[in-house]
């Protein structure tokens, strides 16, 4: 069962997101929005397109064009699922799109104001990972 923690990042959290260490498996996070109908739309993001400024903020790049960039620019809220320390880590908030300048042709980057963070933790399971993929 999922605990609000509070509305900023845990310090472990904010330190994973967007420093990947050179391994040959890296950490993903969940980023889910809503398309236009209503269903949630799940996006596996790199840990490497996640940066945290402070406490309070994401920064998320995602490919522009996708049904996500266009979520995000268009509802406005997300939620970013990670797994840290053997618990899961869900941050809402509401998003707005960066100035064009600080994105690219490729990516648009979107900032992710944090509103609460909810974690699910059972001692008597701990979670291993959560999405990894391999580098090349």
């Amino acid at each position: 069962m999922s605990e609000q923690i509070g509305n900023k990042l845990p310090p472990p959290l904010r330190f994973e997101l967007g420093n990947i260490a050179e391994y040959e498996r890296a950490n993903a996070a969940l980023l889910v929005s809503v398309d236009e109908d209503g269903t949630p739309r799940v996006a596996v993001v790199s840990a490497s397109e996640i940066t945290s400024p402070d406490e309070r903020t994401l920064h998320i790049r995602v490919h522009a064009g996708t049904h996500t960039a266009r979520n995000l620019g268009a509802r406005g809220h997300a939620v970013l699922w990670s797994v840290l320390d053997a618990a899961a880590y869900s941050v809402r908030g509401t998003v707005t799109e960066r100035s064009a300048a600080q994105s690219d042709e490729e990516c648009q980057t979107f900032e992710l104001h944090v509103q609460a963070v909810l974690r699910d933790f059972q001692p008597g399971a701990p979670l291993m990972s959560g999405p990894t993929y391999k580098r090349l």
